[in-house]
């Protein structure tokens, strides 16, 4: 990402929120998909709003802004959403997408994550720069029997139909 796209977005961005989920096969080598609700606020929505992601467009599997499907593009790692799609004041993205493997170190016994800096956009959609700070809700879905740590404690944790959700 260059300085110029990241002083830009520093100066619009406010009140940034992440609510994340992820959904985790006990098969190893099937796709982990994922689901971002982003709420933000914009100064002004005079340029495009890029957000971070190094999936291709295959994985972005639906987007809507403010709760319209927006035209959207995906590109150099970058899902660029038109000035009409959001407004000056609070705004809400939401994004399914299949989450990359490069940043999700998985073996048959347990999945880490290692998130070092620009490596989180390699799973999901945000803004990946330090001088946006956000507040962060994190669930997951994986197999019954599983057992899930995050950096937060568990707020809850409900088995049912063979998975369990824990919520962070």
């Amino acid at each position: 990402m260059s300085q110029a796209l990241a002083e830009q977005r520093a100066a619009v961005i406010s009140d940034l929120n992440y609510r994340l989920h992820f959904d985790i096969s006990a098969d190893a080598e099937a796709a982990i998909t994922g689901r971002a609700v982003i709420d933000l606020r914009l100064r002004r929505n005079t340029q495009p709003l890029q957000l971070d992601f190094q999936g291709g467009p295959a994985a972005v599997r639906s987007l809507t802004s403010n709760g319209e499907k927006p035209r959207y593009s995906v590109e150099d790692e970058h899902i660029v959403l038109p000035p009409t799609s959001l407004s000056p004041g609070p705004n809400r993205i939401e994004i399914e997408f299949t989450a990359g493997p490069e940043a999700l170190n998985r073996n048959p016994d347990y999945l880490y994550t290692l998130f070092a800096p620009d490596r989180a956009r390699t799973a999901f959609p945000l803004f990946d720069q330090p001088d946006l700070k956000a507040t962060w809700e994190l669930s997951l879905s994986v197999p019954d029997g599983w057992v899930a740590l995050s950096n937060a404690p568990v707020a809850s944790a409900t088995s049912g139909h063979g998975r369990r959700e824990y919520r962070f």
